[in-house]
This record gives structure tokens, sequence and C-alpha cells, in this order.
């Protein structure tokens, strides 16, 4: 999802109004609104696992995958809700041209709603200002992060590829190394032979493996090979297949900066919120399903990037 979207910080339900002066109460999205949702990513998981993902047992409490699920959306749409709000208070509003767009985008969703046959109460009232409040918090994290310094350096971002041998009795490493560093041994056979583990290249970026690991693996040039490396009770040894990934630093980069985006961000939104208390629907949520309403193609999310975010391509 395009918005910051992590647990929600809004407080919780149980809290009365009268507890906090000053704290602005109001209720949380409706049956059609969550519907729009919960079908949406019924869409999504079931394209990918089938039906078969709902019952699955994720913990040791039995809690179910479709449980999971519906409890993080039920975080979303407040989280939602609240930013929306906050949205309305920084005067944050959308364009013509973007109003224009929102009508568009939910009139495709209706469309692939209706062709479902799908008949809950979800009109086009509904999808419209839901696509209204996604897009002004989206529009909400930018204004709030404009002054945030949000640079990430190449070498910050840096990521190297290198194939890993990995062993639990150093004298074995210390053989396997010699062995390596002996002319004419092809390192990958070598490693596929004695590693312990099974993916043998792996792509590595700051702050992923412990320091040790890290200094001697970025301390290579493509085509060498390390000395054996002691690190959380394993032995290391590994051979630099490039010792800066381009397109791979790119990626890390762009994660970098929404991850500076969104601390930023959530400094300043956790304050707001933890002023907001939304009134939960029991009724609704008490016995809502995953599985509730009928299967639609209306996906609210992809029809939003499509519509909105690249209109000449829609």
């Amino acid at each position: 999802m395009a918005v910051v979207l992590a647990a929600a910080v809004v407080c919780g339900c149980g809290v009365k109004e009268t507890l906090l002066s000053g704290r602005k109460s109001e209720r949380e999205y409706g049956k059609a609104e969550t519907m729009v949702i919960v079908t949406t990513e019924r869409l999504r998981y079931e394209e990918l696992y089938t039906d078969k993902i709902w019952d699955t047992v994720v913990d040791e409490s039995g809690t179910t995958f479709g449980e999971t699920l519906m409890s993080q959306i039920h975080d979303f749409l407040k989280e939602l809700k609240t930013m929306s709000r906050m949205a309305d208070e920084e005067k944050i509003t959308l364009s013509g041209k973007e109003r224009e767009l929102v009508k568009q985008a939910a009139a495709q969703y209706m469309e692939n709603l209706k062709n479902a046959g799908d008949g809950s109460e979800i009109d086009r009232d509904v999808v419209e200002s839901l696509y209204e409040d996604y897009w002004k918090a989206e529009r909400l994290v930018e204004t709030l992060t404009e002054s945030v310094n949000l640079e990430v350096s190449d070498s910050e971002a840096k990521v190297i590829t290198v194939d890993e041998i990995v062993l639990s009795d150093r004298n074995q490493a210390d053989e396997t190394l010699k062995k390596v560093q002996t002319e004419g041994t092809d390192f990958l056979t070598v490693a596929k032979a004695v590693s312990e583990a099974q993916e043998i290249e792996k792509k590595i970026s700051r702050g992923m493996r412990s320091d040790a690991y890290e200094q001697a693996a970025y301390a290579l040039s493509t085509g060498e090979i390390s000395d054996v490396i002691e690190s959380d009770g394993k032995y290391y040894i590994l051979r630099c297949v490039n010792d800066y990934d381009e397109a791979a630093t790119k990626i890390r980069k762009e994660e970098m900066i929404r991850e500076k985006k969104n601390e930023a961000f959530y400094e300043i939104y956790s304050e707001y919120a933890a002023n907001v208390h939304l009134t939960r629907d029991d009724s609704l949520w008490k016995n809502l399903s995953i599985t509730d309403g009928e299967k639609t193609s209306a996906d609210f999310f992809e029809i939003f990037e499509k519509v909105c975010r690249d209109p000449d391509h829609s």
C-alpha cells in the first residue's frame, strides 16, 4: 500500500473521550468502506495462494491468517481515517484535476464490482470518498516531511554480491579456505559441496550482518576471497562476485529514503493520533470475516495506481 502504513498508532477504542480534555472523537469507517478493502485484500491473496490461505494457523494460539489479516485491515482503516482528518486540519486538498481522476478511479472500481455481481452497499460516493482520503493521506506524508533531510549516499546504500560458505567447525573452515585459495579451484563448486547453507549467492547491504562479517565483505574487491570470518557462532568464507551492485544499490537507496521519511512522519503523526479517539462499530467487526461478500475483480489499490498515478496509461 502506497500510504505509510505501519501498525496503527491510534489510541485503543476502550478509552473514553472524557478522560482527555480536547480529545477529538470520530467514528471509524463503516461497513461499505471496510468491504472495499476486505474484498481487495481477499482478491490479492487468493490470486497468489488460493482460498486455502485463510484457515492457515499462524501462531501457537491458533490464530488463522484470515483473522490476522482482518486485524491488519482494521489497523489500516483506523490509520487512514486519522491521517485523513489530520490532512483536513493541515488544509491539504486535491486539485480539480486530481478530483476528476478520483471520480474516474471510482467509476472503474464500480464497473469491476458490477461485473463481479457484488450486491453490497458499496456505492460510487463511498469509493470516491475513500480514494480522496487515501490520496490526501499520501499528500500529508509528503507535506510533513518535505523539509526533512532524506539524503542517502551511495556508500550508505551500497549493495555487494558475494558467494558464501557457511561452516560450524573452525578446522573445516581453515581447510576449506586453503582449498579455495588453491589455483584452479572453483569457489562455487566447493561452496555447493561443503556449505551448510543451501543458498550460496548473497546480496549484502549495510546493517544486515555482524560488524565482523560486514567489514570483511566490504573490504573485498570483485574476485577476491576473504579469510575465515567468525560471526554468530559460525564460520564464513566469502568470494566477492560484485563489489558494487548498481541496480541493487539504487533499490536499497530508495528503501532507505522511505524508511527515513516514515520515521520523520510518524514522529509528528503519533503526537496528533494520540489525541484522536475513533469509535469502533463492535457489531461490524465482531463477526466480520475476510471471506464475507462476493468475490470481485475490483482492486482498490491497483486502480488507484493505474488511474491516479499513471493516468496516461490507464
